[in-house]
């Protein structure tokens, strides 16, 4: 009885490392290309909440109130795009994850990690890095059907934070541009 649940329990294994492994190469690009993308959002987040401060309270004289009123909404998407660059960040550790699960896998992932630190992988734009959340969101629901118990993924697969984090990510490239125009007009 141990032989046949054995049996069958190796080819399910080796279907599972195939999945893994081909998963994760289509993810790790994308994973790659959207941390990047957005940390600079959130860093841009960040100085346009500065900047609306010194505008709100030093340039217009509001008040402090007012003034730190400004700069919370100005923060809000900032933090929303923290909280997503943390998550994809720790997808970054998929090789070694997938090597305690399958330990074949572990050096071909790490060869595609680093191709990726290398630039041998092409760089995505910002016009696409709110629509690569979604294939994010979409291949790591697949991961939590496979890794479960070994990550967390629930930022990434809650549709509703995914909502939340593409109107974040335009809503600091618009206070991007407010910011421009209170330079230069108002």
């Amino acid at each position: 009885m141990n032989t046949v649940s054995d049996n069958t329990k190796t080819p399910l294994d080796s279907e599972k490392k195939n999945r893994l492994l081909a998963m994760f190469e289509n993810l790790l690009p994308l994973i790659d290309g959207v941390a990047d993308k957005l940390r600079l959002m959130w860093i841009l987040g960040l100085l346009i909440a500065v900047w609306l401060a010194v505008w709100c309270f030093y340039l217009k004289h509001f008040s402090i109130g007012v003034t730190a009123f400004a700069s919370l909404a100005a923060l809000l998407p900032a933090f929303i795009l923290l909280r997503f660059w943390w998550a994809v960040e720790e997808l970054k550790n998929l090789p070694d994850i997938a090597g305690d699960m399958a330990g074949d896998a572990k050096s071909e992932l790490q060869a595609s990690v680093q191709n990726i630190r290398a630039g041998k992988i092409p760089k995505i734009s910002f016009l696409t890095a709110g629509k690569s959340l979604w294939s994010i969101g979409a291949m790591a629901s697949e991961a939590r059907e496979l890794l479960s118990s070994y990550i967390s993924v629930a930022t990434l697969v809650n549709p509703f934070m995914l909502i939340l984090g593409v109107l974040s990510f335009i809503g600091v490239f618009a206070l991007f541009l407010i910011g421009i125009v209170l330079v230069f007009f108002i």
